[in-house]
């Protein structure tokens, strides 16, 4: 199975509009929302010439969602 490209951040706008610490996943260009993160891929800081500035990034086959507690919020989990 290919290996594809994923990298989150802490999304600062989208965590005031929800009043909660949201982070963001890219992944085959898409974008994915989260209160948590399972992240068991190898993973590496990287400075970007645009916001944002600072993300994690790494190589993963596939992710998962998963929910979170009894607040019903969505995790991902990284291969």
């Amino acid at each position: 199975m290919k290996k594809y490209r994923f990298w989150y951040h802490y999304n600062k706008p989208l965590s005031k509009k929800m009043g909660k610490p949201i982070m963001t996943v890219h992944y085959k260009d898409k974008c994915y929302a989260t209160e948590k993160i399972v992240c068991n891929a190898a993973t590496e800081t990287h400075k970007r010439k645009r916001q944002p500035f600072m993300v994690v990034r790494g190589w993963t086959k596939d992710i998962s969602f998963f929910l979170t507690g009894c607040d019903g919020g969505r995790g991902i989990e990284i291969e």
